[in-house]
Formats: structure tokens, sequence, C-alpha cells
């Protein structure tokens, strides 16, 4: 019945989470939960793909659906973990989740969606592969990559260092960073969990990037 409320509400599941909502609320325990909005709990996946994003719904640790503030409401709610040391910086258009960290500031890891095929896997392995300077990988060579959780699901596991060039409207580029990140990719659509910084700063943050990505979950209750 669980995996059946998900395969209908496809942001709020794996899919995803976008954030623009209301309602968020925050324990003590830095458990954040916000509230789906209406489009997303009606967005479906293709019947052909819900069976790649079976999952089985938790609660991150330290849950508590009666903490005040949620904003009531029994729909779908997006929950996830902040790390120690990391700032949400909000949802945007572009970015269901978004912190920062690092003293000033410059490591940053965001939870992002593409609709429809997304690209595929392979192009957006070496999106992220061009962006660093590094030379694009092939299929073979994509699908060697390891794997860790995403909603419980096998995600390819990305690590590219080199010189950063966002994109995105600006020019800037910054030497010596390190992106790491996740890719769920199918052909209904694509979840991306990204982090860059200087290499150093990444390297520290692994286990925190870990902590958060392992946390996100949607609560159905």
């Amino acid at each position: 019945m669980m995996l059946r409320h998900f395969i209908r509400y496809v942001a709020a599941t794996t899919f995803f989470l976008s954030v623009s909502g209301c309602g968020d609320r925050e324990s003590t325990a830095g458990l954040v939960e916000r509230e789906l909005s209406s489009s997303e709990r009606e967005f479906k996946l293709a019947e052909s793909s819900t069976e790649r994003f079976r999952y089985q719904t938790r609660h991150a640790a330290g849950g508590d659906s009666s903490v005040p503030g949620s904003g009531g409401g029994g729909g779908p709610k997006l929950v996830f973990t902040t790390p120690e040391g990391w700032t949400d910086k909000g949802a945007s258009m572009m970015r269901d989740i978004n912190f920062s960290f690092g003293e000033k500031g410059e490591g940053e890891c965001y939870v992002a969606r593409l609709p429809g095929a997304g690209g595929g896997l392979l192009a957006n392995v070496n999106r992220w592969c061009s962006q660093m300077g590094a030379e694009a990988l092939t299929e073979e060579q994509v699908a060697a990559l390891p794997v860790k959780p995403l909603f419980g699901q096998p995600a390819r596991f990305v690590t590219v260092d080199g010189t950063y060039s966002p994109g995105m409207g600006t020019t800037d580029t910054f030497a010596n960073y390190r992106l790491m990140g996740l890719i769920l990719a199918s052909d209904a659509g694509a979840v991306f969990v990204k982090m860059t910084g200087p290499k150093e700063l990444v390297t520290k943050n692994e286990a925190a990037f870990d902590q958060f990505t392992q946390s996100i979950d949607v609560n159905t209750n």
C-alpha cells in the first residue's frame, strides 16, 4: 500500500521533492520536513519506469511528525537531515534542496531533477566531467562506476577532480576543485545530488554527503 501511494505521487517519492513549498519544519536533531506542492503530487511516472524506483518508505532518524510548525496537512512530505556544519539555503526554481558549507560557504551541495528522459545517465555523467575539464567517459566506464543508495535505489556515484566551470551564466572557474555526486536516472527523468568545492573540503565532507543522501525520504503519513 505504501508503495502504491508512492507511485501515485512521484515528486513525493523517488522523483521527488520539489520543495518550493510551504510548511517547512526542522527539529533540533536537524531533521527537516517540507510539504510537497499539489502539482508535485499529481505528477505521475510512466508505468514502465515505476519498477525502477521501488523503495520502502522510512523515517529519517529523529523524525517526529508532531513537531510544531509543520503547517499541518496529511500530504506527502519530503524529509532529510542537515549534516552538522552545513547551512540550508532553501529551495529555488532549479534546486529542490540547497546547502552551503565551509568557512566561507565555498562548498555547496544540492538536489535537482530533470523531467522526461533527462538526457540519460551517460550524457549527465559526461556533463559533469565537462564542467570539471575532464575527459568524457565511455558507456562501459559509466556502467562500472560505483553505486550508493538514493531513495533506496542504486545511484551512480561520480567523483571528478579538476578546474570547475559551473556555467549557468557565469564564466568563473575554480581550480583544484572536486565534484562528488549521485545520479539516479531512467526514461521517466533523473535525480541529481551534486556536491562541489575545493578538493580538500569536499573530501572532508564525504561522510556528511553520505549522511545527507541516505536521509532523504518521503513521509507519506
